[in-house]
């Protein structure tokens, strides 16, 4: 099925902005010039995070619920959020259409800004009439959602799918590490065991009952 390049261009912008606010790139200096380690967005887990949620529902399901796609909807979520954050006067920063030009007004606001409006979403201090579905009456799954992109954000940072490269959209059984993940080496994972043997203890015998 052919989607809508507007359609897929405001989904994409709508997570890579959820991506970078949750992991945004790390600036550090290293003797005299400034070194930057990438976030999330550089490392395209916006892509990660898509795929999963087209996954999460089958073709059939959807078509029960009358749900078309399910990562616009909860793009479309999100953008509930950034709108009630700014029609409270919460937001820290201005507005901006600058970094992400093909979103919604969750894409306008800043990288803090950004996670105060998930805050807001999970508080469930949105306007519930026009959510779309599944959202609509579903105020559980909303809370729900809102960790589920944190959490997948996160696993696709800090899991091998970074370094699986062109294979990453491949079926699972296909993809294969094509380097070392960016967030194996930023928190010293050295990788998986094949298993090599290693001191596991002693062996316990426990005597039976009734032998003394």
């Amino acid at each position: 099925m052919t989607r809508h390049v507007s359609s897929d261009l405001y989904i994409t912008s709508t997570f890579q902005s959820l991506a970078q606010a949750v992991i945004p790139p790390a600036y550090y200096f290293q003797n005299i010039s400034i070194k930057v380690k990438p976030g999330a967005l550089e490392l395209r887990v916006y892509e990660y995070i898509l795929a999963i949620l087209d996954q999460s529902i089958s073709q059939k399901i959807k078509s029960q619920m009358n749900v078309t796609s399910m990562a616009k909807s909860t793009a479309q979520l999100l953008d509930s959020g950034a709108v009630a954050l700014i029609q409270s006067g919460e937001n820290v920063n201005l507005l901006t259409v600058s970094g992400f030009p093909y979103g919604g007004p969750f894409t306008y606001l800043s990288q803090i800004d950004r996670l105060k409006a998930i805050s807001k979403i999970d508080r469930l201090q949105i306007n519930k009439k026009h959510l779309s579905l599944p959202y609509k009456d579903n105020l559980g799954l909303i809370r729900n959602m809102m960790d589920v992109l944190n959490q997948l954000t996160l696993f696709g940072f800090y899991s091998e799918w970074t370094g699986y490269g062109s294979s990453a959209t491949l079926p699972p059984e296909k993809r294969r590490l094509e380097y070392v993940p960016v967030g194996w080496e930023q928190v010293h994972y050295p990788g998986p065991s094949y298993a090599y043997r290693d001191f596991r203890g002693f062996k316990a015998f426990m005597p039976k009952k009734g032998k003394k």
